[in-house]
């Protein structure tokens, strides 16, 4: 646990110490931050719950071209191009942490507000994860956040480039996309994005036949998965609430897109379908950074008083505790649990499974 929760506490202290001496933050400086964290996402052995399936892809493509797994076909893409160009499955799992570390230090260096939100609120309820464990929604997530900044900033092509290859890279990224484009652009360009949708049916019947069965599969597998106890999720909506709260509450006065208010409701939606299905919980992950998203773009409105800030501190030491309790639940037939924690060199293919 020790690997996991020094970052946290180094990170945080150094960030505060950043923000409150209103020291101006760039892409190295995040590098510099988050170096503890990166050094225990490559050097990990086989640690991290889903890291053995993507280690296995990786692994059949190094061996045969190909894998009886399939996945969204940008990540297949890119785990085939990282074989080709001579990575090792290990290697090549840590490539694509680091091409999610370094768009996640992109996109929240714009300001120190930002910064804060990636160093409180991102790294623990998200970082690791994105990393060490749901690689593919990770990398896909990182990208959609890019693709709503550019939405934000009324880029609107390029805004549709990294939303495609959000989409491609992993499917529930779509959730995301379409919750901003709702709100942020025009009803003609909201038409303009139905009728592309629809072209694409069309033309591409096969493609969106196979999108379609990757979706059916995936229900069909939450399906079988239920919430272990009626209190399933409330630790999500729990942080939800009090980034909502936290909003409105230093907000009071000034104008607000209602979105934070859809975001909201979507949340406490996905925590009562939690009770009856695992996707609920899914659900609850995606709405919950959708509201830091929501918070990223639109913090510079606020003139953040230290209380703003102490709040987050707050609910950040109530995220790690949440991540902690997420990795200490024993899980049966976990091949690649996040603890204990070893470095690849102690595994017996320090290059492989």
């Amino acid at each position: 646990m020790l690997f996991y929760l020094f970052p946290y506490i180094y990170i945080t202290f150094v960030s505060l110490n950043l923000y409150f001496r209103k020291i101006k933050v760039n892409f190295w400086t995040l590098v510099f931050l988050f170096m503890p964290a990166l050094l225990v996402v490559v050097l990990r052995g086989n640690v991290g719950t889903d890291s053995f399936f993507y280690l296995a892809l990786l692994q059949d493509y190094k061996m045969y071209g190909e894998s009886p797994m399939r996945y969204e076909p940008g990540f297949e893409f890119l785990g085939k191009a990282l074989v080709f160009l001579g990575a090792s499955p290990r290697a090549g799992v840590a490539l694509i942490a680091l091409i999610s570390s370094g768009i996640l230090f992109k996109v929240y260096s714009r300001s120190r507000n930002e910064m804060i939100l990636l160093a409180l609120l991102v790294f623990p309820l998200f970082f690791y994860d994105f990393t060490m464990n749901g690689i593919r929604y990770g990398l896909s997530f990182c990208v959609a956040t890019l693709a709503v900044d550019k939405l934000y900033q009324k880029k609107y092509r390029q805004f549709a480039v990294w939303g495609i290859v959000a989409f491609l890279i992993q499917y529930s990224s779509l959730l995301i996309l379409l919750l901003f484009v709702s709100v942020l652009i025009k009803k003609k360009y909201q038409i303009f994005f139905v009728a592309i949708l629809s072209l694409f049916i069309i033309v591409s019947p096969s493609m969106f036949s196979f999108f379609m069965e990757r979706v059916s599969n995936k229900s069909e597998d939450y399906s079988q998965l239920y919430a272990p106890s009626f209190v399933s999720g409330l630790g999500p909506l729990f942080v939800v609430l009090l980034m909502y709260v936290n909003f409105l509450w230093f907000n009071r006065g000034e104008k607000y897109s209602k979105l934070v208010h859809t975001i909201f409701i979507c949340e406490l939606l996905s925590f009562i379908f939690a009770k009856f299905s695992y996707a609920g919980l899914r659900f609850q992950g995606a709405f919950m950074y959708c509201m830091i998203i929501y918070l990223k773009n639109n913090s510079k409105k606020i003139d953040l008083p230290w209380k703003y800030t102490v709040n987050l501190a707050i609910v950040s030491v109530f995220s790690i505790l949440l991540f902690a309790k997420n990795i200490t639940t024993v899980v049966q037939d976990e091949l690649t649990p996040f603890l204990p924690y070893h470095f690849f060199w102690e595994e017996k293919y320090p290059d492989r499974l």
